[in-house]
């Protein structure tokens, strides 16, 4: 077992709190990614799992077992940075064997090894290169071999591809999903990057202000955001968040206590939901300001009345003029939020949604 839990951990420097008594369970063999803007928490969060970090306060457990007073090295962990890290003057070879010398494995086991984790990630053809004659995506995979070839419970990442191209960090990513499939091992990996997040993590925990915002799977963060915060950080573009009160009454009827309206950008419609009653639907007056093609896609910003505006995403459709439109919002799709932003069900179509308090991870 490798769950990690962590039990009212706290951290500060000096008179400066950065980690606000954080409850997390990390299950065994997850993808779990911690995500949120930079200076949230997150790498301080990793940092300590590690040990490279010490808390301030709490516990933290991996298997069962307090890691409060156990040194890095024998955590059963491994992490992998942004940087690499590499040793410049060694071949990808003795990079990834370094490790297992300072351990004291035998000859014969270590080259097993090295040859089991090369095919694993696409080195063999570069084992006896420097990492100067490797492409970004090389040295990042001589990074994760090192760190596979200890054969940890839990992997460790830091933010291990913003130091890639577009077109890399995709690859990448699918690399990584495959690869946590073949390991079954626990993966944390730490990003800003929402798409990340979103595409490669099995539970995602996202933070602000040392604090846990949301935790949930992808699905469930994306569809079920528990407030502000969630509801406009994951979403491209952000969900459309409108107060009630400068929208010109456009809502016969809100949740007791609701202050603030949203809805997902792909929900605004430029046409009526075929079947919907006029009662069913939100009505817009907008005028479109500006738009985005993006391949299939088409993004419009559109202002409304009181000063507010909102984006609206549509998918394979005629590009329109910038011009006054009506936009439609099925009232399924609406979303409310409380003066603390915080979520509240809408009148009957979410009766069921729990919203707990800021920094819950339930």
């Amino acid at each position: 077992m490798s769950s990690i839990v962590l039990e009212n951990v706290s951290k500060a420097y000096g008179d400066k709190s950065i980690i606000k008594g954080l409850n997390l369970t990390i299950e065994s063999g997850s993808f779990t990614v911690l995500v949120g803007p930079s200076g949230c928490g997150k790498s301080t969060t990793l940092r300590m799992i590690a040990g490279l970090e010490e808390q301030t306060g709490g516990l933290i457990s991996i298997g069962g077992k307090s890691m409060n007073q156990v040194e890095p090295g024998k955590r059963n962990l491994a992490m992998v940075f942004q940087n690499y890290a590499l040793y410049p003057t060694m071949t990808v070879e003795k990079n990834i064997e370094y490790g297992l010398k300072n351990n004291k494995v035998p000859k014969a086991e270590r080259k097993r090894l090295i040859t089991e984790i090369a095919e694993t990630v696409g080195l063999t053809k570069h084992l006896h290169k420097k990492p100067e004659f490797l492409s970004g995506g090389e040295r990042q995979r001589v990074a994760l071999a090192r760190a596979m070839v200890k054969k940890p419970a839990v992997f460790l990442m830091d933010e291990p591809l913003s130091n890639l191209d577009a077109k890399l960090r995709q690859q990448m990513r699918i690399e990584l999903i495959e690869l946590h499939k073949k390991l079954g091992a626990t993966f944390i990996y730490v990003t800003h990057d929402q798409v990340e997040a979103m595409s490669m993590g099995t539970q995602i925990v996202l933070m602000d202000g040392g604090r846990i915002m949301q935790e949930d799977t992808p699905h469930g963060i994306y569809n079920e955001p528990r407030n502000m915060f969630t509801s406009h950080f994951i979403g491209t573009p952000p969900m459309n968040i409108l107060e009630i009160a400068r929208s010109g009454g456009i809502l016969s009827e809100t949740p007791h206590g609701a202050k603030f309206f949203g809805f997902r950008p792909e929900k605004a419609k430029f046409v009526p939901e075929p079947g919907l009653a006029r009662e069913e639907m939100l009505e817009l007056d907008a005028v479109l300001s500006s738009r985005e093609l993006l391949g299939s896609e088409v993004i419009y910003k559109a202002g409304l009345a009181g000063g507010q505006s909102v984006a609206v995403k549509c998918f394979d459709c005629p590009e329109r003029s910038l011009e006054p439109v009506k936009l439609y919002v099925n009232k399924e799709h609406l979303f409310f939020f409380d003066a603390q932003e915080q979520r509240i069900p809408a009148d009957g179509s979410r009766a069921g949604v729990t919203v707990p308090s800021i920094g819950s991870t339930a």
